[in-house]
């Protein structure tokens, strides 16, 4: 759970909360109850940290029961009309509910490009004017109507308010994939502790996103049978000594355990990475086999791995000695506070969402204006975020004693007058307060 806010176009991380979970199995949430707990502990340290409270969220769906359809959605008008956010909103909203397999709900429409009238491609139609049609042309992304379903009742058991979803690997895409690494053809690797994802992005738009069911716990497991220790101590080593690369892991690092008989030698890293090596392996084989399945049989362009599991050493030597001919990199978010491959998902979920209120129209995008004669700025006017927006004759209906009501008026006659210029900013930025 991550709490941001967004300082000139960028976000700026305020409270960050991480809890280990038994409560989700390979991505599905197996525990509903449970599950509740866990992600409000989260919310309660992202809170804390951030000193803020939240009505609403914007949620990550784990890409598994996913499948993608290309989908074409339009609206109608009766006279010219400027396109502006709340078009775009509408024609994405009748891409959502077209027919469905009855099984099946959408978690989000990634546009591709649209159509006015005529002209046809437009990648961005905000403030241009159509005269009859306007269309879009996008990915839905599909998934389990139970899945879903499963996640909201978790929320909503919190009494929180979703404002959208968005698939894991979209999410990925828009924080770790420039322009030219989405349209040229891409794949991002994601292994994270129960799931691994592979999403592939080529004509600027996610157009596969699948998950395998091996990924750190296995590696976990893995050490846990070879070194005879418990699961929980397993997990120790791999973050502390485990390695992914035979080749370059160290053999004078030795690995002290509590259970060894009398005469019986400790592993060593070197030797213990062996059997680590072969679990990464298969993970980055079966992220290709499913690329292949797709019938994707060549990627022209990047190969990014993230997740937790990415931290380990020897997991990008490891990817870079298997595909010798592609450029492999490890992706992680670049922000203060948040820098790590774990955080990918969570803070490119942020991205997502500041990237469609920006194309709604819910978001200030242009930097704040400066009032004359004054050092006031957007970021130094939070008394005025704070204004109640509830109405004078609704505050005037909590009071019943007459007497009460005249003090109201009174005081808050003279509360205008004192008032003064925060009145006037509040009508001034009144557009981005909303």
């Amino acid at each position: 759970m991550i709490i941001a806010d967004v300082v000139y176009e960028k976000l700026n991380i305020l409270g960050v909360g991480v809890v280990k979970t038994t409560a989700i199995k390979r991505g599905n949430i197996i525990d509903v109850e449970s599950a509740t707990r866990d992600i409000q502990k989260a919310i309660d340290i992202a809170k804390s940290e951030a000193n803020k409270d939240i009505r609403s969220l914007y949620v990550a769906v784990p890409s598994i029961h996913t499948h993608i359809k290309k989908s074409v959605a339009e609206i109608k008008f009766d006279t010219k009309h400027d396109i502006d956010g709340r078009d775009i909103e509408e024609v994405i909203e009748e891409a959502k509910i077209l027919p469905l397999p009855r099984e099946r709900e959408v978690v989000q429409v990634i546009p591709d490009y649209y159509r006015l009238d005529d002209i046809e491609r437009i990648r961005k139609p905000k403030g241009m004017t159509v005269h009859n049609s306007f269309e879009v042309t996008g990915n839905r992304v599909l998934t389990s109507k139970t899945h879903l379903h499963t996640i909201y009742k978790c929320i909503e058991n919190l009494r929180l308010d979703c404002n959208e979803t968005f698939c894991t690997s979209h999410s990925l895409g828009e924080l770790l994939l420039n322009d030219e690494e989405k349209d040229y053809g891409s794949v991002i690797i994601d292994i994270g502790s129960g799931l691994t994802t592979v999403s592939y992005f080529e004509d600027g738009i996610l157009q596969l996103s699948q998950s395998i069911e091996l990924a750190g716990e296995d590696i976990t497991r893995t050490i846990s049978d070879v070194l005879n220790v418990p699961m929980k101590r397993a997990e120790e080593i791999k973050v502390t000594q485990g390695h992914a690369f035979y080749d370059t892991a160290s053999s004078q690092v030795v690995i002290e355990l509590e259970n060894l008989e009398p005469d019986e030698e400790p592993y060593t890293q070197k030797e213990l990475a062996d059997y680590i090596e072969e679990v990464v392996e298969e993970i980055i084989l079966r992220s290709f086999d499913a690329l292949r399945k797709a019938g994707i049989n060549r990627v022209k362009g990047n190969v990014v791995l993230t997740g937790g599991t990415t931290l380990m050493p020897g997991v990008l030597e490891l990817a870079k000695d298997m595909l010798r001919k592609m450029n492999v990199r490890i992706g992680s978010p670049k922000i203060i506070g948040a820098n790590s491959p774990e955080l990918s998902v969570v803070v490119g979920t942020l991205t997502s969402s500041y990237k469609i209120e920006s194309l709604f129209g819910y978001q200030l995008v242009d930097e704040a204006t400066t009032i004359k004669d004054t050092n006031t700025t957007f970021e130094n006017v939070k008394v005025i975020e704070e204004i109640p927006s509830v109405s004078a004759s609704e505050e005037i209906s909590k009071v019943t004693d007459s007497a009460h009501v005249e003090e109201y008026h009174e005081d808050n006659e003279k509360e205008d007058e004192e008032k003064g210029i925060f009145s006037k900013l509040t009508k001034m930025y009144n557009s981005f307060f909303e």
